[in-house]
């Protein structure tokens, strides 16, 4: 894990990155060998043999017990305390009996938990003098161990090199016949630095060499320690997301890279080791290149097209395991090549139990060879995850299978649900990662050839009604969403905690006030938030009034270091609520109404709520209202305040798709809907819009203030700002208040038990 909260002055940095470079490229050949890279460059030498060079730390006493104790810091990472337990263990393994691991813990009156004893291991920043005074010593990526007057110290630049240290150290010193640490000891270590790839910015293979490093860096990451980072320059994200984690007092502050360049022979050398297996997809049926993608990930394999196979078979290990799907799939049984393809990996893969029940992905195949949806099969890969690109439409044919018997892909689609659920059972839930291609299966595609009747929307709504009833819920687009594989390997130093507002504000509850939360969306997605969210933080204008930034929470299982530099960047106006679902994007009214349900799906989402301090889900989209069973277990974890967007799109309601009407819950969270009235492109024609809506709700709280929750899509805060200057002049008699989220629901509580 690279996490480090430690800082390195950019001179210092750039020649310690310099030497490494130097020394990296001489050492290439050997470096670019293994699944998990050998020992990289280091200043020092480790002793030969172990042999005595001076007189030995005194490790025990007379009597065979232990004249040491093992000090970590009191307060410290997982990193730091499997690095203490691991010595210890080391040393019970030697003599059958383990050391004291303590803290370093003093209180008011200076009284330590574990006082301190002439011989001891530090491990780690402990408030030791000789780890603090060692400390200073480090650069970047170093780690240091030496023996101080009996006291044998072991600390890195980070709490990663910590743990590279004491892996070090166990295995020259303590992993012995006869352990003997001398009392010059002294060794300094380099432990970490990582990889980058440059997807080429043009060329005719440029869509399968991006696929192709996606699913090398899926298997590569699973395993490895110095991981592998992908840059497209046409994705901006992937070079703005490693220049903001590089920044000084970031995870990758401390991290020197080793570039590949574009060179796709290093690529596959530096992960030879973990190709298992290499997947060749048939560029003539599009569907292929998201079964080969489901099969590398369980044969711990890499795609690859006939042609890229022919060119770099050379370069594969000897023993790799070929697969090929050219010429496979005939259609002989469905008829379609596409659904032969994709039936054939549901009983062979998912059906078998080979496949993750735990996440399934809809990626866009080859059809077009559109880039946005090659770049996330790290994610896939590394996950074992189904892939399928699948329409949902029972009436019409999707445009990449013209031939095909009406509603064959909805038939595959079904299949493909119910073998999850046979599979995984009903009391687990399952993410479904990515979006549906618009060109396919909706008016999107429209061409003289082929048409749709449905809107893209109505792709989308139908996508959640049909796998909500198969405990799934949905983080729906991972388009250009990159290095998913390399993000999800950092682990926050603290917990998240955002912001409560600092005074209260007293209701003014006349009919002349109108009090608006604003829903900063839509972030439910890692393709959304990676690409989006990330451009629309920087305007220069936010703080300036409360906004209620909504994302997906579990989103920080993809991108948690993106998701916890938004909660240490955040103005005392930021604010974090759940995007469209909760924890994702399902249909209350598609769960199942009994308590066993329930419990599943209130345990997801308190989790996930519960990572990143949230208690509001403004924006929750179905085809009904909550039943009284939803919204008991819904406002458990929306325990502030949720808000719903009800809409009969596809004629699948059953109570008429009646509005939310605004209340107050049993356990006092406060039940509202949001407007979906909004225009990104002009403030007032936005204005007007919202106008609509402030009216309508204005007939029904007459003499009371109106309260409107606004979603407004990947906008920024400047242009949120004009459009409430055009709405203030459409009501010059009231005052237009933005509030925060807490602020919206403690009010609205207030004006409802008045009303």
């Amino acid at each position: 894990m690279f996490v480090s909260s430690h800082t390195f002055s950019k001179a210092k940095r750039s020649v310690k990155w310099l030497c490494l470079l130097l020394t990296a490229l001489m050492l290439l050949p050997t470096l670019l060998v293994a699944c998990k890279p050998p020992e990289p460059p280091v200043t020092g030498q480790p002793p030969e043999g172990n042999e005595p060079t001076a007189d030995p730390i005194p490790l025990l006493n007379e009597d065979g017990s232990y004249a040491f104790q093992i000090i970590r810091p009191d307060n410290c990472s997982q990193n730091v305390q499997n690095a203490a337990v691991s010595i210890s263990s080391a040393f019970k393994a030697a003599y059958g009996k383990a050391p004291k691991v303590g803290n370093d813990y003093v209180d008011k009156n200076g009284i330590a938990d574990y006082p301190e004893m002439e011989v001891e291991i530090l491990v780690g920043p402990t408030n030791r003098p000789e780890s603090v005074e060692l400390a200073k010593e480090l650069g970047v990526e170093e780690y240091l161990i030496r023996a101080v007057d009996n006291k044998i110290v072991i600390v890195g630049k980070n709490d990663f090199c910590v743990n590279v240290a004491a892996a070090y150290f166990i295995s020259n010193y303590l992993e012995k016949s006869s352990i003997y640490i001398p009392n010059d000891l002294n060794y300094l270590g380099v432990c970490d630095f990582m990889y980058t790839f440059t997807i080429p910015k043009s060329g005719a293979n440029r869509y399968e060499i991006s696929a192709t490093a996606a699913t090398i860096q899926g298997i590569y990451n699973l395993t490895a320690k110095n991981k592998l980072y992908l840059i497209d320059s046409t994705v901006p994200a992937s070079s703005d997301m490693l220049k903001t984690m590089t920044e000084d007092g970031r995870w990758l502050s401390v991290i020197d890279r080793v570039s590949l360049g574009s060179d796709m022979v290093k690529l596959l050398e530096l992960a030879h080791d973990c190709i298992k297996a290499v997947v060749v997809w048939d560029p003539n049926i599009p569907a292929t290149i998201n079964v080969a993608t489901t099969v590398a990930g369980v044969e711990s394999g890499i795609i690859m097209s006939p042609s890229q196979y022919e060119t770099y078979a050379t370069d594969l290990p000897d023993d790799v395991k070929v697969i090929s799907l050219v010429d496979k799939f005939t259609g002989d049984e469905t008829g379609s090549k596409k659904n032969d393809a994709y039936r054939w990996a549901i009983r062979e893969y998912l059906a078998t139990g080979k496949c993750s029940t735990a996440y399934i992905c809809s990626f866009e195949d080859s059809f077009g060879y559109n880039m946005r949806y090659t770049y996330s099969r790290d994610l896939a890969v590394q996950k074992k995850a189904f892939v399928f690109d699948l329409s949902p439409w029972a009436d019409e044919v999707p445009k990449d299978d013209q031939t095909q018997k009406l509603g064959t892909d909805l038939a595959t689609y079904m299949m493909m649900l119910e073998t999850l659920q046979e599979v995984r059972g009903t009391t687990k839930l399952t993410e479904i990662v990515g979006f549906f291609p618009g060109n396919k299966y909706c008016e999107s595609g429209n061409d003289d050839v082929w048409t749709s009747k449905y809107k893209g929307t109505q792709v989308e709504w139908e996508y959640a009604y049909l796998f909500t009833p198969f405990q799934c819920y949905w983080n729906p687009s991972s388009e250009f969403a990159m290095n998913m594989s390399f993000h999800s390997d950092y682990e926050p130093e603290t917990s998240l905690e955002q912001n409560r507002p600092e005074e209260e504000i007293e209701l003014d509850d006349s009919e002349n006030m109108v009090y608006m939360m604003i829903v900063m969306g839509d972030y439910d997605s890692v393709g959304s938030l990676y690409t989006k969210m990330t451009v629309n933080w920087e305007n220069r204008f936010r703080g300036k009034i409360p906004l209620a930034w909504s994302f997906n929470p579990n989103l920080i299982d993809h991108y948690p270091d993106i998701i916890d530099y938004f909660y240490k960047t955040a103005t005392p106006n930021d604010y974090f609520v759940a995007n469209v679902g909760g924890a994702g994007w399902y249909n209350p009214s598609r769960v199942e109404d009994t308590e066993e349900q329930w419990e599943m799906w209130l345990a997801h989402h308190k989790k996930y709520f519960e990572l990143t301090d949230m208690s509001v889900s403004p924006d929750m989209w179905d085809f009904d209202a909550f039943s009284p069973m939803a919204e008991e277990y819904i406002t458990q974890y929306a325990t502030t305040g949720a808000g719903t967007l009800i809409a009969n799109q596809l004629g699948h309601s059953t109570t008429n798709a009646k509005p939310t009407v605004p209340h107050i819950a049993d356990n006092g969270s406060v039940l509202d809907e949001i407007s979906n009235r909004f225009d990104r492109n002009d403030a007032v024609k936005c204005a007007k819009a919202w106008k609509v809506d402030i009216d309508k709700r204005d007939d029904n709280r007459e003499g009371h203030a109106t309260f409107m929750s606004c979603r407004c899509v990947w906008s920024t805060p400047e242009y949120l700002i004009q459009c409430l200057d055009e709405l203030q002049k459409l009501y010059p008699d009231k005052e237009i208040k933005v509030v925060d989220p807490f602020t919206y629901y403690r009010l609205f509580a207030e004006s409802l038990e008045n009303n």
